[in-house]
C-alpha cells in the first residue's frame, strides 16, 4: 500500500471534525510522514488552523465542492482532487461535512473512514441513523474495498465517562472505537495557534492516544492489505469469493472481530512499553487511554456487536 487516505466526517457540526483533521494531520506529520490535508468545507476550519499555526509541514488544500451541481459532479470532482494528492503523499487526509448530495461510494476512495461524534443520546442517535444510510459501504462483501470505519468520541466531558445511559442506543454496521478526545478550554485556546499534541493535560494526552489508535489502524490495514495480495499467489482467488458470496455470517464475523482487536492490540502495545520502562501509569482523570476501565466503551462495544440487521 503506497499510501493512507483517511476521511473525516460527519453530518453535523459542532463534532471537533475540523480539529481532529487538522490536529491527526500534526500527528502524523510529526511522525516524519508526508501528510495532505484537503479541507472541503466551506468554512476552511482545518485548513485554516493548519496555515495560520506555526508551519509543521502540512500540505493544505481547500477545494470546495460543486454540491449544488448535484447528480456526480461532487464525486468526481473529489475523486480529482484526492487522487493527485495521494500520488504525492504518504498520507491524505480529508476534511468533509457529508450532505446528501454526496454518493456513498465515495467513502470506497478510502482506506479509514473516522466519524467523530459525541456521547449525548441525541447525537449517538444521529450519527446511527447517517450510518445506517450508508450501510452497505461498510458490509460490503467486496472486502478489499470496504474502508475500515472508526467512531471518534469527541469533546468528551470526564463525567461522561462514567456514564451508562446510551446502552439501548445499536448502531447499523461494525466499528472500531478510537479513546476519546476530552473537552478542554485549552483546546480551544490553541485553534489556529499550536495543536493539541502539545498539550500538557488530559486533553492533549487524550488527542495523542488517538492518533496511536489511528496509527494502529493504519498498520493493521497495510499488513492486511499484504497478506491479501501474498495470498493471491496461493489461493483460488474465485473459490475465495464464491466462499463469501455463500457466507455472509463469515464476512460479518471476521469484521468485527478484526476491529474488536485492532484497538486492544494499541492497549496491548502501550502497556508492554510501560512496563519495560518503568512509567508509571496515568491516572484517569488525567488521561483517557485505558478504554476498558470505562463504561462508555462497553456500550460501544455492545452496540458494534449487537448490530441491527433490519
Amino acid at each position: 500500500m503506497s499510501n493512507f487516505k483517511i476521511l473525516i466526517t460527519s453530518q453535523k457540526g459542532g463534532v471537533g471534525k475540523s480539529t481532529v483533521a487538522a490536529n491527526l494531520a500534526a500527528f502524523i506529520r510529526r511522525l516524519g510522514k508526508s501528510v495532505t490535508l484537503i479541507d472541503f468545507d466551506t468554512h476552511a476550519s482545518s485548513s485554516n488552523w493548519l496555515n495560520r499555526a506555526p508551519e509543521i509541514g502540512v500540505s493544505v488544500q481547500h477545494h470546495v465542492l460543486p454540491l449544488e451541481q448535484g447528480g456526480r459532479r461532487p464525486i468526481l470532482d473529489a475523486r480529482l482532487h484526492l487522487r493527485r494528492a495521494a500520488d504525492r503523499t504518504d498520507v491524505v487526509i480529508c476534511d468533509l461535512t457529508w450532505t446528501d448530495a454526496i454518493a456513498s461510494e465515495l467513502m470506497l476512495e478510502f482506506d479509514l473512514v473516522i466519524v467523530p461524534t459525541s456521547v449525548s443520546e441525541i447525537e449517538l442517535s444521529a450519527t446511527a441513523g447517517f450510518l445506517n444510510r450508508h450501510r452497505w459501504v461498510f458490509d460490503s462483501i467486496l472486502l478489499h474495498t470496504a474502508p475500515t470505519l472508526l467512531m471518534c468520541p469527541t469533546r468528551v466531558q470526564a463525567e461522561q465517562l462514567r456514564s451508562d445511559v446510551f446502552s439501548n442506543q445499536r448502531f447499523p454496521v461494525s466499528f472500531m472505537l478510537a479513546p476519546p478526545v476530552l473537552e478542554a478550554q485549552s483546546a480551544r485556546d490553541m485553534f489556529e495557534r499550536g495543536y493539541l499534541i502539545d498539550l500538557p493535560d488530559a486533553c492533549g494526552a487524550s488527542f495523542n492516544e488517538f492518533g496511536k489508535a489511528v496509527m494502529t489502524a493504519y498498520d493493521v490495514r497495510k499488513a492486511t492489505i499484504a497478506m491479501r495480495e501474498a495470498n493471491k499467489h496461493t489461493a483460488n482467488l474465485s473459490s475465495i469469493v464464491q466462499k463469501t458470496l455463500h457466507n455472509p455470517a463469515t464476512t460479518k464475523s471476521i469484521t468485527v472481530s478484526s476491529q474488536a482487536s485492532i484497538l486492544g492490540r494499541h492497549r496491548m502495545q502501550k502497556m508492554r512499553a510501560d512496563a519495560t520502562s518503568g512509567k508509571p501509569n496515568i491516572p484517569v482523570q488525567t488521561t483517557t487511554s485505558s478504554l476498558a476501565s470505562m463504561r462508555i466503551p462497553q456500550f460501544f462495544k455492545r452496540m458494534s456487536m449487537g448490530m441491527s440487521t433490519k
